[in-house]
């Protein structure tokens, strides 16, 4: 099997060393999104997202709940969930960019 060029740039033991720190980086960095909070607000519907993308709360306007128009709320809801998600998950992928840079031929394995 052919390395890409510059892997490792110590041969195959250097780009063993390399795979694993990046590894044990991307280890810590889940433990430290599961801990941040990403905020999304629309239309009077706040959803609250850890860097990991689990939703960890929802909360809605009291105005907003009409009986005579739940698929309006409905439509509120699902669009913040989706944007506060598309969020957090932006902001994982670009912390994974700052690791997986380190090791040519896998930065684009969207770890």
């Amino acid at each position: 099997m052919k390395l890409p060029k510059g892997f490792g740039g110590q041969g195959f033991g250097g780009a063993l060393q390399q795979a694993q720190q990046a590894m044990a980086r991307a280890q810590n960095l889940e433990k430290e999104l599961a801990t941040e909070r990403v905020e999304h607000e629309k239309d009077g519907v706040k959803v609250i997202f850890d860097g990991t993308g689990d939703l960890q709360s929802l909360s809605i306007d009291p105005e907003l709940v009409d009986p005579d128009d739940v698929a309006g709320l409905e439509s509120v809801i699902v669009a913040a969930i989706r944007q506060g998600f598309a969020k957090a998950s932006e902001m994982r992928s670009q912390r994974m960019q700052d690791i997986m840079p380190d090791i040519p031929g896998l930065g684009g394995l969207g770890l």
